[in-house]
């Protein structure tokens, strides 16, 4: 029986296409990813010669890694959900030669954003619906309060001021000793957030919703111009509202026509990076802009090519 293997990418993140690190899936299309089953990677883009980059191969897991941050020095942070592990690297571009190491927590980990690399966040749910938070402080883990609900992505300004919001469309923020919930315009799960500002705030949500949020309160913006259609990611960036529509391409908050704009159809975008240029991860390619309006990227079909004749999970 023959197996149609695919490959996507998720989760990019640095501060320019040529000093990123991501996430990339391999995996039978038909079954769709299943830990044990496909693999996952952790990947990067560096230069080459002159304008071109080479996309870098790190690890492999047949586990399921769901989330990559690397932090202003370089330093990766990926969570793990099948083993409850946060893997780390302490400088993936200039040392790749260097072993990750593996901290276990006590929960599944569906995710991991910092603000430096003495300030990590990283969350996840048990099977008995039981919510972890836990922070790094540049030398350890330790264990925080975490909201009432399971988180799928947080953000925020300073270690008293971030944001997270996850499933029944639960919105928080941690003032650095509790958590202050909010009441919600929808009650689907928000997979990405964006702290602009202490009152501006955004939000997407997996059955197309884009939130606006200030100190106060949180209200409907705007749906994704396709019904049911899910938003993956929202950034504000040089002034702007980017949101990321997957398959439908990348959006572009319209202020004059109060509207969503697919300004990018080809680029497919699933997650955002805004610290420096625009990093845009794309489930076929990584890409980023430094002015809103050429975008270049990298890595389109690296995993296939770099697995290309290899039995999926065999390493």
């Amino acid at each position: 029986m023959r197996i149609w293997i695919r490959t996507d990418y998720s989760s990019a993140s640095g501060p320019t296409l040529d000093a990123c690190a991501f996430l990339g899936q391999r995996y039978d299309e038909e079954r769709g990813y299943k830990p044990f089953e496909g693999e996952c990677w952790v990947m990067s883009l560096r230069p080459k010669v002159r304008t071109r980059l080479t996309a870098m191969h790190h690890l492999g897991s047949t586990g399921w890694l769901s989330r990559l941050w690397r932090s202003p020095k370089g330093a990766v942070f990926v969570s793990s959900i099948t083993d409850a592990k946060v893997l780390y690297h302490p400088d993936l571009h200039g040392d790749p030669k260097h072993p990750f190491e593996s901290t276990k927590l006590s929960a599944p980990l569906n995710g991991v954003w910092g603000l430096d690399d003495d300030f990590v966040l990283t969350w996840g749910s048990t099977y008995e619906r039981t919510n972890h938070v836990f922070r790094y402080n540049g030398k350890k883990w330790k264990q925080l309060p975490a909201p009432r609900f399971a988180v799928r992505a947080m953000h925020g300004l300073a270690p008293d001021f971030i944001y997270a919001v996850g499933v029944g469309g639960g919105i928080a923020r941690w003032n650095g000793k509790v958590w202050r919930h909010f009441r919600s315009p929808t009650n689907e799960v928000l997979n990405s957030v964006f702290v602009a500002a202490e009152d501006e705030l955004y939000a997407t949500g997996g059955s197309g919703s884009l939130l606006a949020g200030n100190r106060r309160r949180w209200d409907s913006m705007a749906e994704g111009p396709v019904p049911g259609m899910p938003l993956l990611g929202v950034a504000k960036w040089k002034k702007k509202l980017w949101v990321a529509g997957g398959r439908f391409g990348l959006f572009k908050w319209m202020e004059n026509q109060n509207t969503l704009k697919c300004i990018k159809p080809n680029l497919r975008a699933v997650d955002f990076d805004a610290r420096q240029d625009l990093l845009i991860c794309c489930d076929d390619a990584v890409a980023a802009t430094a002015d809103g309006k050429t975008f270049v990227a990298g890595g389109r079909d690296a995993l296939m090519k770099f697995r290309k004749g290899k039995k999926l999970a065999r390493f």
